[in-house]
Parts: C-alpha cells; sequence; structure tokens
C-alpha cells in the first residue's frame, strides 16, 4: 500500500507553496496525498474568516451547512484528481494531528516565515504541529532563502 501524506492548508500562498512540495515528494515516493483544511469551531467566525458575510443573512439554521459546503468547494478546487480532501474543526495543531494518526506518513505544512522571534510572541501553527505530531512532520518555508 502507498504511503498517505497529509497536506495541510489555509489557502494562503505559504500552503499552496507546501502542498507543491507535497506534490513533486509524493511524484517521487508514489505517496498520495489528502488536502485537509481546519475551519473554525464557530460557524459566524468561519463566515466572517472567508469574509462570506452573505451567509450570515441566510434563513436561521442554514449557516451549517452553507459555510460547510462553502469549504468543500474551496478544498475541492484545490485537489488534483486523485488528491483526497479533509475539512476538520477545532484548533489547527490538535485537529491536523488527531488526523495525522489516522495512518499518514508524513504531514507537510507551510511556514509564514515571521522568524524566531515574532514566533515567540505571535505562536506558529507549525510550531505547534511539530511539537505534538505523532508522524514526521515537513515545514515548507514560505519563500526561498
Amino acid at each position: 500500500m502507498a504511503a498517505r501524506y497529509l497536506v495541510a492548508t489555509d489557502f494562503s500562498a505559504h500552503s499552496r507553496r507546501a502542498l507543491a512540495a507535497a506534490r513533486e515528494l509524493a511524484r517521487q515516493t508514489g505517496a498520495t496525498l489528502t488536502l485537509a483544511h481546519v475551519r473554525p469551531t464557530s460557524d459566524v467566525r468561519a463566515a466572517v474568516a472567508e469574509e462570506r458575510g452573505d451567509l450570515l443573512k441566510s434563513p436561521a439554521g442554514t449557516l451549517r451547512g452553507q459555510i460547510a459546503a462553502h469549504y468543500a468547494d474551496r478544498l475541492d478546487r484545490l485537489a488534483l484528481d486523485g488528491e483526497r480532501t479533509r475539512i476538520l474543526s477545532g484548533l489547527p495543531e490538535l485537529a491536523l494531528c488527531r488526523e495525522a494518526a489516522r495512518n499518514y506518513a508524513l504531514l507537510v505544512i507551510g511556514n509564514r516565515g515571521r522568524g524566531a522571534v515574532s514566533s515567540l510572541f505571535l505562536g506558529s501553527t507549525a510550531q505547534r504541529v511539530l511539537a505534538r505530531s505523532p508522524i514526521p512532520v515537513l515545514v515548507v518555508p514560505s519563500r526561498r532563502r
């Protein structure tokens, strides 16, 4: 059975760079990819983060389904043929590590490249994933050095 790699994405440029690196590595090793996005637990917060205020005007009880469909569509547009997608929920580092424990060989994540000093104050999802991950993690820098 081919190895499976989990690729974290927040749809930003740095996560697209990580996805490109994961695709190249998977091509070389024969691994399969699963793209994962961690959405906010609050549907209102998700709609605001996605700049989808129009969804907040929807009939009561429909926001959850609409925001789920929004993320599914966005993730599906990013995936290539043969790549799977997963929408996770919760704190990114916990959700990604929980998913990573489901028989993946590698977790690939991008790094914003803020530097060591900034990350001490701002925190870094990549650093928190590195500290918690049950599997090896490949952190792809946001730009070439």
